[in-house]
């Protein structure tokens, strides 16, 4: 048996050796696609989670998965969408535990989000304060369009709904973002 071989779990529960790929240049191939993807997986991670700690940790996360998972990924130009779901898969389970967990500090006092750079961003920006109330489907629609520049059919595909349900839960959730951006005078707030 090589011991560079990638495992890859069959749906049966038997595990096949690969050993066409021995390991090393599977991670290298990992490597080289996941480097030009790091910097928006980590923007995309830290907007549907709030938290620079969760994003890097959700991030390594998703690297991780991905680097275990490599012999599922068939096609190297679909890498984006692969690792995408993984992501957002991930981030989806960073929202469960979080809700379940709640952190406080060894000084009693909760960490402040100043130091943050995301809670920061967050605070400023009037749309982005407004994903704050979303719940975390409506979020995860509104980052994937808006700040990860996928089209509605690609944002379904990565989530595994359906188009009709992104779309709703978009319009959804701008019409929940645009209550708060509208001006006393009754007039909508410029965008």
């Amino acid at each position: 048996m090589n011991p560079d071989a990638v495992w890859r779990a069959q749906p049966w529960g038997r595990e096949e050796i690969l050993v066409a790929e021995p390991a090393k240049r599977v991670t290298e191939r990992l490597r080289g696609l996941t480097v030009a993807e790091l910097n928006r997986a980590y923007r995309i991670a830290g907007l549907l989670l709030g938290n620079a700690q969760d994003a890097e940790d959700a991030t390594q996360d998703a690297l991780l998965r991905a680097w275990r998972s490599a012999g599922s990924l068939r096609d190297p130009a679909r890498f984006d969408a692969w690792f995408d779901r993984i992501l957002v898969n991930g981030c989806r389970d960073w929202v469960r535990r979080r809700s379940r967990v709640r952190f406080i500090g060894l000084d009693g006092q909760a960490p402040e989000a100043s130091s943050d750079p995301f809670g920061v961003l967050l605070e400023r920006d009037a749309v982005l304060r407004r994903l704050t109330v979303l719940d975390d489907d409506l979020r995860l629609v509104v980052v994937l369009h808006y700040w990860g520049d996928l089209r509605l059919e690609d944002l379904a595909e990565r989530v595994g709904w359906p188009d009709g349900t992104v779309k709703s839960r978009l319009n959804r959730a701008l019409a929940n973002m645009r209550e708060d951006l509208v001006e006393p005078s009754g007039a909508e707030a410029d965008r």
